[in-house]
């Protein structure tokens, strides 16, 4: 397959073995930034490239799927699918290695990648996809994004190859050509006008307030703006007043309800876990969140309480919508704060 990246076309296909030393620099760059791939810095060339002599004879054996995907001349991401699997679990396939060069990020390849695994797990008639997937900034919340239910973490699974023993989260996702899905094209694109609206709410926050740029608004199933609001917590003296509260607040009393049944909350920063439970107690359809939060985030960066199946309610994410434009804010007003220069 073939896309428009960042201006120029992306290819994504089979690796073959003339590749194998682009894909050991691959692994090398990822584990000298910390990812989690099973490996400790520094990692040798010949330990990289052993790897994926053994992974490219997997593939041929029919074991597994490895893909590549190219700018130009230029690997910038591979990924990997284990299809082998035990004579119990013969519609089970596993996702592993999903890495992306620091300098093709945020332009969608690393969610190119995984679709075009997913496929190749459906094409070899499989219909169960499980990954685990380092607690890290930008990991879990990335596979939540494309519609992976987070299970569960395992604490100090194992250390990352910069040192220090680090949490892993395990995702799962039906392939099932008979699953429904709810979120069309033409959603996407009034999630970006309403995250739009949530920014201006953002922008307002910091001049009118002097509140940390977060902003969030409420919209009906129907498109009717319930409730909006910002971080109110310095003027408000309020801890419990975040932008999702506040937005939340207005719309209860407007409709004179504690339930914000089938409505949707944008909010430029992922909810934190106080927000996010109170969106579940609420009985909110769906939240849409700018910038991930890897702090505190409880959508999936560090907890996923929206989508923890032990709740008798679970909310839809879908994060990342306009995240370069909503962490500039956030940057800046801190930058703002310490007498640095702007971005």
């Amino acid at each position: 397959m073939s896309l428009i990246a960042s201006g120029q076309e992306m290819r994504i296909a089979p690796v073959a073995e003339a590749d194998r030393d682009a894909l050991a620099s691959l692994l090398i760059e990822t584990v000298a930034a910390n990812g989690s791939v099973g490996f400790m810095h520094p990692l040798p060339l010949a330990e990289a490239q052993a790897f994926w002599s053994q992974a490219l004879a997997s593939a041929a054996r029919g074991e597994r799927v490895v893909l590549g995907a190219w700018l130009g001349d230029v690997l910038v991401g591979t990924g990997t699918v284990v299809l082998a699997m035990a004579p119990s679990q013969p519609h089970r396939a596993e996702l592993t290695k999903v890495m992306t060069a620091p300098s093709a990020r945020g332009t969608g390849i690393g969610a190119a990648l995984v679709a075009a695994l997913e496929q190749a797990v459906r094409d070899a008639g499989k219909s169960l996809l499980t990954l685990d997937a380092a607690v890290i900034e930008g990991a879990t919340a990335f596979y939540r994004r494309l519609g992976y239910h987070g299970v569960g973490d395992i604490p100090a699974y194992a250390y990352k190859p910069l040192g220090g023993l680090g949490a892993t989260r395990l995702f799962w996702k039906s392939l099932d050509a008979r699953e429904i899905t709810t979120t069309s094209t033409a959603d996407h694109a009034a999630d970006e006008q309403w995250m739009q609206r949530a920014l201006a709410l953002a922008d307002r926050a910091e001049r009118e307030d002097d509140e940390i740029p977060v902003g969030a608004l409420l919209v009906s199933a129907e498109g009717e703006v319930l409730g909006e609001g910002w971080n109110r917590n310095i003027g408000d003296h309020d801890p419990s007043a975040h932008a999702e509260i506040v937005a939340m607040r207005e719309a209860g009393k407007r409709l004179g309800n504690h339930r914000l049944v089938g409505s949707t909350l944008y909010v430029t920063l992922e909810p934190c876990a106080m927000c996010a439970m109170a969106m579940v107690h609420a009985r909110i359809a769906r939240v849409v969140f700018a910038a991930s939060d890897p702090k505190t985030g409880a959508a999936g960066s560090v907890f996923d309480l929206l989508a923890d199946p032990r709740h008798n309610h679970r909310v839809e994410v879908r994060g990342g919508v306009l995240a370069e434009e909503a962490s500039r804010r956030l940057t800046n007003y801190f930058r703002a704060k310490r007498g640095r220069p702007l971005l």
